[in-house]
């Protein structure tokens, strides 16, 4: 026998089922939907109904008919003004915090330059819950807008989705981060904390070719180290403490230089732009503050030939070369992505990467993935946290209320 609580987690399911149906399909009909989740009419109508009152979908006026056979259809569409995700993205150079709709559309958007002294977690606390703040202010001020979502992108390991394990960008360590921003928040909320490089990951797997997604693909995102995500089946992949996917601190020599982290030759440590800076001998650079003039200033001289430059770049394509053949190992990938400023080094990292696939191609074809450019830039991380905030209601649409009639726009 089935009692209430069994219906209901029913009812929640099946919910589930047509808010992705349509998702995927929108514009489409009653029809469509049950077409595609293989649901009842009955059930189909009534879990419709629902969502539309609580503001996810609208039924237009409009009607649409197979071939000009049968009934017409009244048309289904979601309204993505429905929901508000607050982003806030944290760099070691500013702060940018954002809302999203449910289409991933920005509807508000702030950048602006820190103050973040090194060595001062509170002042890396305060910047983001001012930040968080703003974008939930914009989203409250949005008409029937309902906020999803709370997501907070940082450049460093985020133990349990709660902890800063280490930023070395900001000179600080252990940092508990999440209650410390909760206690600053003008209201209650509950957010989301996330290494970018995982957040990067999750944006650029959802925008690979829908008929033929990557089962497994990892994303190398660099900046002034190296950070990154796994993406399995569609899901990121955490681990035991949320923190899977530190592709930077892959070991590629035991006998190399000491890492932040604790541990030796880190992939960091040679692929990173601070190390690549260094090896190149470019001097009167500030990578974390200057990073264009960087990549200009290291491009032109790898563009004239210069030695050192040309020596720091193999050197990191190999160590490059090394970490992918370790992931490619033992995790099977079919697809790894260049993010961050690594496109723009593309040609001299290729080479190496080329010669150890062709290596391995002898022997086992099917053992090496596919390496392609990232297609976001800046913006690969703030994507990912919308996506967060999607997949929430996609996967909840229950818990949005009920949409109060007199405040329909």
């Amino acid at each position: 026998m089935t009692g209430p609580a069994d219906n209901a987690e029913v009812r929640r399911t099946n919910m589930a089922l047509v808010m992705r149906a349509l998702a995927a399909l929108s514009p489409c009909s009653r029809t469509d939907i049950r077409a595609a989740t293989g649901l009842v009419s009955g059930t189909v109508s009534s879990i419709v109904d629902d969502l539309v009152a609580r503001g996810l979908v609208v039924e237009t006026g409009e009607t649409a008919s197979s071939g000009g056979r049968g009934r017409p259809r009244r048309v289904l569409l979601l309204d993505p003004s429905r929901v508000a995700v607050a982003i806030v993205q944290l760099t070691a150079q500013e702060i940018v915090a954002e809302v999203r709709d449910l289409a991933g559309e920005p509807v508000w958007h702030e950048r602006r330059a820190h103050a973040i002294r090194s060595g001062e977690p509170g002042d890396v606390v305060g910047t983001i819950a001012e930040a968080i703040n703003a974008a939930r202010a914009a989203a409250a001020s949005l008409p029937s807008a309902w906020e999803a979502a709370i997501v907070v992108a940082v450049p460093a390991p985020v133990v349990a989705g709660a902890t800063i394990g280490s930023a070395i960008e900001f000179g600080i360590g252990r940092t508990e981060l999440r209650e410390a921003l909760t206690a600053r928040l003008d209201r209650p909320g509950d957010p989301i904390i996330m290494n970018d490089g995982r957040l990067g990951a999750l944006a650029e797997h959802g925008d690979r070719d829908p008929e033929a997604p990557p089962h497994a693909m990892a994303y190398l995102k660099g900046d002034s180290g190296i950070g990154g995500g796994l993406v399995v089946d569609g899901e990121l992949y955490l681990g035991s403490h949320l923190m899977a996917g530190e592709c930077g601190h892959i070991c590629v020599d035991l006998a190399g230089p000491a890492c932040e982290c604790g541990a030796r030759g880190c992939l960091t440590q040679y692929l990173g732009l601070d190390a690549i800076v260094r090896a190149a001998g470019l001097t009167g650079f500030a990578s974390d503050s200057d990073r264009e003039s960087v990549l200009e200033a290291l491009v032109g001289r790898l563009e004239e030939h210069d030695a050192r430059a040309e020596a720091a770049l193999e050197t990191a394509a190999s160590a490059l070369a090394a970490a992918i053949g370790t992931m490619s190992n033992y995790t099977d990938l079919d697809l790894v992505v260049l993010g961050g400023f690594l496109p723009r080094l593309e040609p001299w990292l290729r080479p190496a990467v080329e010669r150890l696939i062709e290596t391995r191609a002898r022997h086992i074809p099917e053992f090496n993935p596919r390496v392609e450019n990232a297609l976001h830039s800046d913006d690969a991380s703030r994507i990912g946290a919308w996506m967060l905030g999607r997949q929430a209601v996609l996967r909840a649409p229950d818990e949005v209320p009920v949409l109060d009639v007199s405040a329909r726009p």
